[in-house]
């Protein structure tokens, strides 16, 4: 036995062993773990030890290689090697029993169990009520292993499978991952796609910063969303937020989709607020969002996506970072890690979605006297509310300081909830007033 791990299934096998006679235990030493496992085990052999020969049906434990042999067998007198069912020695001059092992617990298991709770226990002891990134989900932290962008079939196969998936929830015909922000890939879409005669949308802060970006490079129109009914002319371009989530804003899609129409024009969205949660992404026709947000992943990476029939501006002078085609061919280093992660993510995406789905819609019933705007322009990811939020516990708590926040006006996230929480866990450590 290695015994890294205690549990039941180590007990259970000590007992069968122990109906054939008096029984020593082999245990593997550290140096043998580390050579076959590749890791130092959990408890040293001392500790391993202690333990097992404490155990009522073990008589004797002594020190053994990972692998078994017959000088093994020797050396302590043994009749009858009894094994796990995953034995692979053989004897024409001993006697050898392989039991069954116990179904559904192994210390590989136990140890993805243990980081569960691990992670459980910190999303818990900082409750981040943030818009993204809040509650670290253990599918990614769990799974993180050494991946690279060139050579690793494994992650090419990986990248595959996230980029297909990440195209039907935009609705895009072409992805392409940075590193970077959503501020970043809106950059790039701006210097790289957008030209001829802008129109942005306001309806608050991230708005009007993709309205500063454009202003530096081109000439651009700034809307109120309020007026979207004044507007009686074409444009090449219309830009929006789909969620603003500086003021728990969302977006009519069938709005945005009657403004296309009407001004004739493409529709670029920013759509880190929205990616993941909404539907509706696919009346766009260039689209940037973070992976931190509405597709749960980690913080640091950033998409950017386009229908085919946008072809990009003949620009020259571009810097290399800000150029599509530097990322599109992939010549800097790629989010691998976050990439990598959003593939473990999808698996669950669906049930995480429906977590944060009925808490927002608990927290709508609840609060429905507090809404600032109509239940068809509540996004999923964040509400405000005309109340003030009070904390009364000693946790760790990280609210949403909204860079446009009224007096007397609140916003409430979301994301928490792909931990399955509701309103009673939350108002545990908080008073709306």
């Amino acid at each position: 036995m290695s015994a890294n791990i205690i549990h039941h299934g180590h007990i259970r096998l000590l007992k069968n062993a122990k109906k054939y006679g008096y029984l020593i235990v082999g245990l593997t030493t550290d140096e043998e773990i580390l050579r076959f496992k590749g890791y130092y085990p959990e408890l040293k052999f001392n500790e391993r030890l202690e333990i097992i020969s404490a155990i009522k049906y073990v008589d004797e434990v002594v020190p053994t290689n990972w692998l078994i042999t017959e000088e093994i067998l020797e050396k302590y007198n043994i009749d009858t090697l009894i094994h796990g069912s995953d034995n692979i020695f053989k004897s024409k001059r001993f006697k050898v029993i392989n039991l069954p092992r116990t179904a559904g617990i192994s210390s590989s298991l136990l140890r993805l169990r243990a980081f569960d709770s691990l992670i459980s226990k910190r999303n818990k002891e900082k409750l981040m009520l943030t818009p993204g990134p809040s509650s670290i989900c253990s599918e990614v932290a769990k799974n993180i292993e050494p991946v690279f962008g060139r050579g690793d079939e494994e992650f090419d196969k990986i990248n595959y499978e996230v980029i297909e998936w990440i195209k039907k929830l935009a609705g895009q015909d072409e992805i392409i991952s940075l590193i970077g922000s959503a501020t970043l890939a809106i950059e790039i879409a701006v210097l790289n796609f957008l030209k001829g005669d802008i129109l942005v949308i306001n309806t608050g802060f991230y708005s009007k910063r993709i309205y500063n970006i454009i202003s530096k490079y081109q000439n651009v129109h700034l809307v109120d969303f309020k007026e979207i009914g004044s507007i009686n002319k074409n444009f090449d371009w219309i830009v929006a937020c789909f969620t603003e989530t500086s003021k728990g804003y969302k977006f009519e899609i069938n709005v945005l989709k009657s403004l296309k129409l009407k001004t004739k024009a493409n529709l670029f969205l920013d759509a880190t607020g929205s990616i993941g949660l909404e539907k509706g992404h696919e009346i766009a026709d260039l689209i940037a969002f973070s992976s931190c947000k509405g597709l749960l992943g980690l913080t640091g990476g950033a998409f950017l996506g386009k229908k085919a029939k946008i072809k990009q501006n003949k620009l020259v002078d571009l810097p290399f970072y800000l150029n599509y085609t530097t990322h599109k061919e992939k010549l800097v280093t790629g989010p691998y890690h976050i990439i990598q992660g959003l593939f473990h993510i999808k698996k669950i995406h669906h049930s995480l979605l429906e977590n944060i789905r009925l808490f927002h819609l608990e927290f709508l019933i609840k609060y429905k006297d507090l809404l600032v705007w109509n239940l068809d322009n509540q996004p999923k990811l964040c509400t405000l509310i005309k109340a003030n939020i009070e904390s009364y516990s000693d946790k760790k708590v990280i609210t949403y300081k909204s860079r446009e926040m009224q007096k007397d006006h609140s916003i409430v996230c979301h994301l928490h909830a792909i931990d399955n929480k509701n309103i009673n866990d939350y108002e545990k450590y908080f008073k709306i007033s």
